[in-house]
């Protein structure tokens, strides 16, 4: 006997994984319920930038980036010291690439990210239900069945089709479905404050590695000169007790040159860092994104910006099979591409964590000694510093292989089906007003690009009407767009107008791409080896 839903979709946690998801279902009409089981939002922040790549997929939603970008900095440099003596200083944004129009990671407090992400819920009609807590998790073949606890003291079951757990390193959804979380924690001991420094320097990242360990500062306000001081304590006997200001006093006069004023501390705190993956991201109607399903070193700022990414990935795929429009089997797809990726970030965060954080005094000497000659070689060169880029800001992350991806037969260009779909500005109709392909990637749907391909190769708009009519078919999941070569005059279509995005995706003769609505390319080809309707994931 099949038993009524309460709802399709039941998201834990309210963070910006979850927070990602609402809005995800949201822009696909899906109903859901996200609860958390805090009574309202926290004040403290634990990640502060937003990569490249997380900034693209949340400009798919209306005012998010705008709001974002009024509140961040773009224009933060990153200072080394060994040894109280300064090596090297990086400006984050000094390696723009062709393919985004962000110049680098924004700056942004998680707590002003998740006041934005909440304001844009708001505006779609959602919101975060706060004080409710999932007390048990059960699921059969056709749904999920989870009892609820708020604050007052009344429970509730809910009836789910699908629940995803973005409720953080000790999810109840991980633990419901039986899915191992593998790796382990880290022996450094770290404390944490908020604090206001007065110092002579600039508010801009800076990290400090020596004989004492290693402190960074991060700046949570550019003209107030409030900080976030965090410091491992390799020597430190008491692992136990809070810290005092006078550790971070402690801290400062080990690692930093000068004088260092310290005051007004908001929260102060003792804590371990762990590295570990769930072994799979979902069983059954059970799904788990972000710190449910990886937790990794703060190396890079990656951990807020995986979540998002997951969640992004995910979204799609429940609505398209809650709507019918797909097998259940698009669902197995959302371990195989993000798995992997959380598993590359686990381990490249890693290896660099366990060299600046080390506590083994053999390591310590070797790292103090080596990190000041490596590091200038390093990132001093601009190709070298790009590679590592690309890494940080997620970019690169690609499916390659995935069984919901293609490329057509005689495809040659340097993108393919499962890589990200490349960005770059875009004249309009009318030639007046500026976008982006990005830009255009609004809707539920899937987003279909024609290119006309450049100089004596290219075709005009007719040509690719009919390209448009022979794949799309009437197919109302599909949105298309024409991209005219930088030469064409008329007033139709969108014109590349540098070449940038030909160049990008290889089209140098006419060409298509269908993008999926995570902005991941589904397929791509020349228009010259059509043999039908596309047929959608």
């Amino acid at each position: 006997m099949t038993r009524n839903y309460d709802t399709d979709v039941l998201i834990i946690g309210g963070g910006p994984t979850g927070l990602t998801l609402a809005l995800e279902l949201s822009l696909q009409k899906i109903p859901f319920r996200i609860i958390d089981i805090l009574p309202s939002r926290s004040p403290y922040s634990r990640a502060f930038a937003l990569h490249a790549r997380s900034l693209e997929l949340l400009s798919r939603h209306p005012n998010i980036v705008p709001q974002l970008t009024s509140r961040g900095t773009f224009n933060v440099s990153v200072k080394l010291f060994s040894n109280k003596k300064p090596i090297f200083e990086i400006e984050l944004g000094d390696t723009p690439f062709s393919d985004t129009v962000y110049p680098g990671p924004l700056f942004v407090s998680q707590a002003v990210t998740e006041g934005v992400l909440d304001e844009a819920l708001g505006a779609y009609g959602g919101g975060v239900e706060w004080g409710v807590e999932a007390m048990k998790v059960e699921q059969d073949e056709e749904g999920v069945d989870v009892r609820l606890k708020r604050a007052d003291g009344t429970n509730e079951t809910v009836r789910a089709k699908y629940v995803v757990g973005c409720d953080g390193a000790h999810s109840i959804v991980r633990k419901s479905a039986g899915l191992t979380f593998e790796g382990g924690v880290y022996p450094q001991d770290f404390i944490l404050a908020d604090v206001k420094l007065k110092w002579e320097r600039n508010p801009n990242l800076h990290i400090f590695i020596g004989h004492y360990g290693l402190l960074a500062a991060l700046p949570l306000s550019k003209t107030e000169g409030i900080f976030r001081l965090v410091c491992s304590r390799p020597f430190e006997k008491d692992t136990k007790t809070e810290p005092t200001m006078e550790d971070f006093r402690s801290a400062l006069k080990q690692h930093v040159p000068g004088e260092v004023e310290i005051s007004d501390s908001v929260w102060m705190t003792r804590f371990k860092l762990h590295h570990r993956i769930a072994s799979r991201y979902s069983e059954g109607r059970l799904f788990v994104a972000g710190d449910a399903a990886h937790i990794h070193s703060p190396v890079g700022g990656q951990g807020m910006n995986t979540g998002i990414q997951d969640s992004v990935n995910l979204g799609w795929k429940l609505a398209s099979v809650l709507r019918g429009e797909s097998e259940d089997s698009l669902l197995d797809s959302y371990h195989l591409e993000r798995h992997k990726v959380g598993l590359a970030i686990l381990r490249g965060t890693d290896r660099v964590f366990e060299i600046m954080a080390t506590t083994n005094p053999v390591l310590l000497w070797a790292r103090n000694w080596f990190v000041p000659w490596v590091v200038p070689w390093i990132l001093g060169d601009r190709q070298r510093r790009r590679v590592r880029m690309r890494f940080l800001s997620q970019l690169g992350i690609r499916y390659l292989g995935s069984p919901v991806v293609g490329s057509s037969r005689g495809w040659e260009g340097k993108l393919r089906g499962g890589n990200r779909a490349a960005d770059g500005k875009l004249l309009g109709p009318g030639r007046n007003e500026e976008t982006t392909l990005i830009g255009l990637l609004k809707g539920p749907g899937y987003h279909l690009f024609l290119f006309s391909g450049v100089g004596a190769n290219a075709v005009g708009m007719n040509e690719l009407g009919d390209a448009e009519q022979k794949l799309v078919d009437g197919n109302d999941r599909v949105t298309a767009h024409r991209i005219l070569d930088g030469a064409e005059k008329s007033g139709k279509g969108f014109v590349d107008v540098d070449g940038n995005l030909h160049r990008e995706y290889g089209f140098d003769r006419p060409g298509f791409v269908l993008v999926r609505p995570d902005a991941y390319i589904a397929f791509i080809g020349y228009t010259e080896e059509l043999d039908g309707p596309l047929t959608l994931a």
